[in-house]
C-alpha cells in the first residue's frame, strides 16, 4: 500500500525539512555572510566559520535563498567530519533541504563520505527518537494525541468514511481525493514478503499467517496460491474493502478468517484468543507514526516464539533515500526494544515498469520515486532475549526471475554500499 499515508518515523522526518528551509528564506542574516559561512564549511576555512558563528549562532542554520544549500550540505558535500558535527551542535538542521529536495546526508552519501553519513544518521535518529518520545509523553500527560492528526499531511482521520474506487483498468485502489491505497505495480514486491514470511516452512509444519490490511488483495492471493497457509487471517478495517472481499468470495476460502474492524480492536481479541501466527504482515493505510509502535508492541504477544516473522511494506519517506534511511533505523532501534532483531533485504525491482506516466495517470500523489532498490524489513525474534541460543533462522531469498531478486547483506542499513544482483 502506499506507506506514505501509512504515517511512520518519516512524517517527521520531511515535515520539517521543509519548515526549515523556509525558516531559513526568511532570515534577516546577510545573504552576502551567509554564503561566505557556506564557501567557508565546503573548504574547512574553521577560523572563518567560527567568527561569524561568534557573532550569530543562527549562522549555522541558515541556507541560501537561490540554491537551498546549507553550510551542513557544504560540510557534508567535502565529507569534514569534525565541521559536520560542530555544525550539528550549533542548531544546523540535519533535515534541511535545498531547491532540488537534496539534504546534508544525500551530499554525504553521494560522495562517499560514510564516516559523515553515520554521524548523520545517528543524529537524525536520535533526534527522532526524542521527538516520538516527546510526543508519546504529551500524549499520556493530556490524555490525547499528541499532535492534531487531522492536520498531519501523512494521515487521513476520515479515511473510513470516503468512498473508495478502482482506476480504469483496474490496475489502482484509490480513495476519494484519487490517492493510491494499492498498486498493481507492488506485485513483485509483495510476493518478496510472502516468501520471507512462510517460505522457510515446511509441511506438514502448519503455515499461520496474519495480514493486516487487505487492500487489493495482492499478498494474500499470492500467500494462498503458493504457500496454502493452515490459517490465514485478515484484518481489513475499510468497508468498501471488506464487502468486495466477500463478494469474491474471501470469506469461504478455506482456512481464511476474515476479522473486519481495525487492528487496535482486533488484534487484543486475537492474543486473549492464544491465536500465534508464524508470519505477521503490516500494510495500513491513513495512518501515524504512533500506530505503527504501537502495533509493534502488540504483535509481541501473538508472533510465534522463536521462529515467527514479522515484515512491513516499507515505504517509508519514498522520496528521498538518506531521510528513508533514517526512517528504517528509527523503526529497528524501536524493534530492538522490543526484543527483535531487524535486516533489510535488497530487492532489485523494475523500475521502468513503475515510472512509466501511464502507471501514475489520474492518480494524485506518487509514492515511488525512481528507486531500483527495495528494502525488504525481515524482522525475527532475537534470541538471547528470549533465553535462546540457538541460531536465528535465515530466510530463503531464491525468487522467480520475472519478479524480484533479493539477498541480505553484512550491512542492514539502506544508506551503506549494498551488494545488488543484476
Amino acid at each position: 500500500m502506499a506507506t506514505p499515508l501509512t504515517a511512520t518515523a518519516a512524517d517527521s522526518v520531511a515535515a520539517p525539512a521543509a519548515r526549515d528551509s523556509e525558516a531559513a528564506s526568511s532570515s534577516t542574516l546577510p545573504m552576502d555572510a551567509v554564503r561566505q559561512v557556506i564557501d567557508a564549511c565546503a573548504q574547512n576555512d574553521l577560523a572563518c566559520i567560527e567568527k561569524f558563528l561568534q557573532q550569530d549562532a543562527l549562522f549555522a542554520c541558515q541556507q541560501d535563498l537561490e540554491t537551498g544549500l546549507s553550510p551542513l550540505m557544504a560540510a557534508s558535500q567535502a565529507g569534514h567530519l569534525n565541521l559536520v558535527q560542530q555544525l550539528l551542535e550549533h542548531g544546523a538542521p540535519w533535515n534541511a533541504i535545498d531547491r532540488q529536495g537534496k539534504c546534508a546526508g544525500n551530499y554525504a552519501t553521494d560522495n562517499q563520505h560514510w564516516n559523515v553519513v553515520n554521524l548523520l544518521v545517528d543524529w537524525g535518529t536520535r533526534a527522532e527518537l526524542i521527538l516520538g518520545e516527546l510526543q508519546r509523553s504529551q500524549q499520556r500527560i493530556n490524555g490525547k494525541a499528541a499532535v492534531d492528526l487531522t492536520q498531519d499531511s501523512s494521515t487521513k482521520p476520515d479515511y473510513l468514511q470516503q468512498s473508495l474506487h478502482y482506476n480504469a483498468d483496474g490496475t489502482a485502489l484509490l480513495d476519494a481525493d484519487e490517492d493510491a491505497v494499492m498498486m498493481e505495480w507492488e506485485r513483485p514486491i509483495m510476493r518478496a514478503h510472502a516468501q520471507v514470511l512462510l517460505g522457510d516452512i515446511v509441511p506438514p509444519r502448519p503455515r499461520r499467517v496474519l495480514n493486516v490490511g487487505f487492500g487489493m488483495g495482492i499478498i494474500d492471493t499470492i500467500l494462498q496460491s503458493d504457500f496454502q497457509p493452515t490459517q490465514h487471517y485478515i484484518i481489513e478495517a475499510h468497508p468498501d474493502v471488506y464487502q468486495k472481499m466477500i463478494q469474491d468470495g474471501w470469506d469461504e476460502k478455506q482456512g481464511v478468517t476474515i476479522c473486519h474492524g481495525k487492528w487496535q480492536n482486533v488484534l487484543p481479541q486475537l492474543a486473549a484468543s492464544k491465536v500465534e501466527f508464524d508470519g505477521i504482515f503490516f500494510d495500513t493505510y491513513a495512518e501515524h507514526a504512533m500506530d505503527m509502535e504501537d502495533f509493534h508492541r502488540q504483535m509481541t504477544d501473538i508472533l510465534v516464539k522463536p521462529g515467527g516473522i514479522y515484515s512491513f511494506f516499507n515505504g517509508l519517506a519514498p522520496d528521498n533515500l538518506f531521510f528513508h534511511g533514517v526512517a528504517c533505523n528509527v523503526i529497528k532501534l524501536q524493534l530492538d526494544k522490543l526484543g527483535f532483531d531487524t535486516e533489510f533485504l535488497t530487492c532489485q525491482i523494475q523500475v521502468q515498469n513503475i515510472n512509466n506516466d501511464k502507471v501514475w495517470q489520474g492518480i494524485r500523489r506518487k509514492y515511488w520515486h525512481n528507486r531500483d532498490v527495495y528494502y525488504l524489513p525481515r524482522v525475527t525474534w532475537n534470541q538471547e532475549f528470549l533465553g535462546r541460543k540457538t541460531k536465528v533462522m535465515q530466510g530463503s531469498s531464491d525468487q522467480d526471475d520475472e519478479t524480484m531478486d533479493m539477498e541480505g547483506s553484512e550491512d542492514h542499513s539502506p544508506l551503506k554500499r549494498q551488494r545488488r544482483i543484476e
